[in-house]
């Protein structure tokens, strides 16, 4: 992904979007909602799980503050030694984590139990996604 922005906003329609690769080495597919918060559009791709996200309303008035920001996700490991990517909009432990039925190694975290409090991502396919484009680590 090099020096490009990992996340942008647009101030003008309120939208904020996630890139977890870069866009124009995938093909969008199409988009889905992510099941309970419409608010967060996934963008599907060819050859790649989720292109990124588009995220609306107050999910993307939060996201403001990272506008132009490169390397949102941090590289972590699970207790049994599996890489993992994850992004926080905050240190609170999350209420509720779901996903999208098409693609369950990725998971979003909220501070409520009904799915409108966005907290984060974690990304759980790091043969889909290079740790380069998510950390700018090699």
């Amino acid at each position: 992904m090099g020096s490009r922005a990992q996340v942008t906003y647009d101030k003008e329609v309120e939208m904020a979007y996630i890139y977890f690769c870069e866009p124009s080495t995938y093909k969008i597919t199409s988009s889905k909602e992510l099941p309970g918060n419409d608010d967060i559009m996934l963008d599907f791709g060819e050859g790649i799980p989720i292109v990124g996200i588009e995220l609306g309303g107050e999910t993307a008035r939060r996201m403001e503050m990272l506008a132009d920001k490169g390397h949102i996700f941090k590289k972590e490991v699970t207790t049994d030694g599996k890489t993992y990517y994850s992004f926080r909009l905050s240190d609170e432990k999350p209420r509720k984590s779901i996903f999208h039925p098409d693609v369950e190694s990725i998971v979003f975290h909220f501070s409520d139990t009904i799915c409108e409090d966005f907290l984060g991502i974690d990304i759980f396919d790091s043969e889909s996604y290079s740790e380069q484009d998510l950390t700018n680590q090699i």
